[in-house]
């Protein structure tokens, strides 16, 4: 679901978790929604991008870089 440079598209990835965990609620964790749930999490970078319409962007996500200390 994911991009060549590991960006994948928040509504793919929230459909996709509530195809294995149909359970699943972002107010569980105290979110009223996926995306801020999301973006408390260190783990994932975010990207907002402008769609057609001026008021609405897209969320993309995707696994920070491993960062290798040497």
């Amino acid at each position: 679901m994911d991009d060549e440079n590991g960006w994948a598209f928040l509504a793919v990835v929230g459909n996709l978790i509530l195809k294995k965990k149909p359970d699943f609620d972002p107010r569980n964790f105290g979110f009223a929604k996926l995306t801020p749930l999301i973006k408390s999490l260190k783990q994932f970078e975010i990207e907002e991008r402008e769609s057609g319409d001026s008021k609405i962007k897209h969320v993309y996500v995707r696994n920070q870089p491993i960062r290798r200390f040497e």
